[in-house]
């Protein structure tokens, strides 16, 4: 136990850690010019965001989404100032957070495309409140990218969370509809009803019904063992698998996961290790 512990608190430098802050401020910063097409009507009675106990009025006025967009740009902007760290990152946080729940309670169908970037926020913010003296510190002598800022308790929570998104959303489809979710029929009727015409994705799925299951099949596989990614040996052939099934979405469908591959493939692929390789290297080219 004790050394699983210390293998937690085992810190490396932050390149990686500030790569996945830099796109999640990207995806913030699409939340933020994306358009959003209230919907009138009655409210669904069970809750479905933080923002359920909110009035109807307050969470169908313009004010509320301005105000959000304003707070998620100046939190946004503030998580650059190193004296406004960690406060900058939750109200970035807590912004992305209410934006996205305000689009949520006033649709009735929406996609989860900001999801996974809302709750890698929350521990990316986590980091930064553990570590932010030391942060600030380094921040202000210079030395950033040379000191070890990033324990190794926070990949592992963003590499589980991601893992757990994907799992969910196959044992959904298993809970709800059983393994007759992968025959085929139904994604070809997706495909004709809302696929690109000109994708060949789209036509190798409406040329055979059995390839159309096949596929369905290999979604159910690769996104209930998501989880799995926290296995290190298999966390690329899980990561590949992922990034190929959003790519066939991608070009297949209007669906908007770009964020979600990106994110699963900074996780699931070994980008920390590239990453890692090339701070090496560095280093030796300018020692030599």
């Amino acid at each position: 136990m004790n050394r699983w512990l210390e293998h937690l608190q085992r810190k490396s430098t932050p390149e990686f850690g500030q790569l996945v802050n830099w796109t999640l401020l990207a995806s913030a910063l699409v939340l933020v010019f994306l358009p959003f097409d209230v919907r009138e009507g009655e409210r669904a009675e069970w809750p479905s965001t933080l923002l359920s106990w909110l009035p109807h009025a307050w969470l169908y006025s313009p004010l509320a989404y301005w105000l959000c967009r304003g707070l998620l740009v100046v939190g946004g902007t503030l998580w650059f100032r190193q004296r406004w760290l960690p406060w900058s990152c939750w109200l970035t946080t807590a912004a992305y957070t209410a934006l996205w729940s305000l689009h949520v309670e006033t649709t009735y169908n929406t996609a989860h495309i900001f999801n996974m970037a809302n709750m890698l926020l929350v521990i990316q913010s986590l980091w930064i409140t553990a570590e932010a003296p030391a942060i600030r510190e380094a921040l202000r002598e210079g030395r950033y990218w040379d000191t070890p800022l990033l324990p190794r308790w926070v990949v592992l929570a963003g590499i589980a969370y991601v893992g757990l998104f994907h799992t969910a959303a196959g044992v959904s489809k298993l809970w709800f509809s059983g393994a007759a979710w992968a025959n085929g029929t139904s994604l070809q009727l997706w495909t004709h009803l809302w696929g690109h015409s000109w994708a060949p994705t789209t036509w190798l799925v409406l040329s055979d019904r059995r390839i159309a299951a096949a596929l369905q099949v290999a979604t159910l596989v690769i996104e209930t063992a998501g989880i799995l990614a926290l296995v290190p040996q298999l966390r690329t052939w899980i990561g590949l698998g992922l990034v190929a099934f959003y790519g066939g979405v991608l070009l297949t469908f209007d669906y908007g996961f770009e964020i979600n591959v990106l994110l699963t493939a900074l996780y699931l692929l070994p980008v920390e290790r590239w990453l890692s390789e090339w701070r090496e290297r560095r280093k030796a080219a300018v020692a030599g």
